[in-house]
């Protein structure tokens, strides 16, 4: 890694300390939630960024992992590492399925595509009955890993920062092999991929499964955070949620995704508590800010041409 990426680590790994020893309970959660979204946004990052495919049914994965989790540990008393392999690899295996069918599309087809996919999910989820419905799966028990109890949301919180730590070594490590060198080639079409040995297609599959297994992880450390369940965080509208923070950070940057992560997050609680008292009345004004948020930095974007996000 480049001097400036180790210190990035390493004021993020001192901004964790601090948040886990000296935080009070509302900022730890707080940072819980950046650093889920940040791991669902860095899959998204590898997607658009690198390998320039769009998706907007993201939090369709998250669901599927999540779920995956809750309900064997719910139903079944499986144990946590299980669950955890259980919800990552029924979120990659669905996305296989799905860019299988979907990734052969071009322009805005795939998008379309991955959009309706969201919307599948999400009221499959609420109509299928062992899974509580659009009511909730409740009764998640705390997560245990080896003896080890994340009952707490410090303790959780640890888990979540070293999730996205992982996540984000995997997909750094990627980027830097040769293969992340035909994923990078995604960009400019099937061509320049292939004139490296490298299958498009295949390769197009592989991105798409990637995002979803990380996807899928996130799910999965949700469900034990929340420890209840219901088809709402999965939506059409987290999915859009999901894609602004990515675009919000800078798509050609893995950090980016930690950064629009932060930056929607906090964004959103601002914006959640300020414009009610403004407008005199409730409801999610703060989505009609990000849509025009998001039309302008893509607006900018395309004004500084393609390689803007590089």
């Amino acid at each position: 890694m480049s001097f400036r990426s180790w210190m990035l680590a390493a004021v993020a790994v001192a901004a964790a300390a601090g948040v886990a020893l000296f935080a009070s309970s509302y900022y730890v959660t707080l940072a819980s939630f950046v650093l889920l979204y940040a791991t669902v946004a860095l899959g998204l990052t590898l997607m658009t960024g690198f390998a320039g495919l769009i998706s907007f049914g993201q939090a369709a994965f998250v669901g599927i992992g999540a779920y995956a989790a809750g309900y064997l540990a719910v139903a079944h008393g499986v144990p946590g590492w299980a669950t955890l392999l259980a919800g990552v690899a029924l979120a990659t295996l669905s996305a296989a399925g799905i860019g299988a069918l979907t990734l052969s599309m071009g322009g805005h087809y795939l998008s379309l595509a991955t959009l309706a996919w969201g919307v599948v999910v999400y009221y499959g989820l609420g109509i299928i009955e062992p899974l509580g419905g659009f009511n909730g799966l409740a009764g998640i028990p705390a997560l245990n890993l080896f003896g080890f109890d994340f009952a707490s949301e410090r303790s959780m919180f640890c888990l979540i920062a070293g999730g996205f730590a992982l996540a984000f070594w995997l997909v750094r490590n990627l980027l830097d092999s040769r293969l992340g060198r035909a994923v990078r080639a995604l960009r400019a079409g099937a061509d320049l991929p292939e004139a490296f040995g490298a299958h498009a297609f295949r390769l197009k599959v592989a991105v798409f499964c990637t995002a979803a297994g990380l996807a899928g992880m996130a799910g999965w450390l949700y469900v034990y955070m929340q420890r209840f369940l219901n088809p709402t965080p999965f939506g059409l509208q987290m999915s859009i949620e999901y894609l602004f923070m990515a675009v919000m950070g800078g798509v050609g940057a893995l950090w980016g995704a930690l950064a629009g992560a932060g930056v929607v997050v906090v964004l959103k609680q601002v914006l959640q508590d300020v414009l009610p008292a403004l407008l005199g009345r409730s409801g999610n004004f703060e989505m009609a800010v990000f849509g025009v948020l998001m039309l302008l930095i893509l607006a900018r974007a395309n004004l500084r041409g393609p390689g803007y996000y590089q």
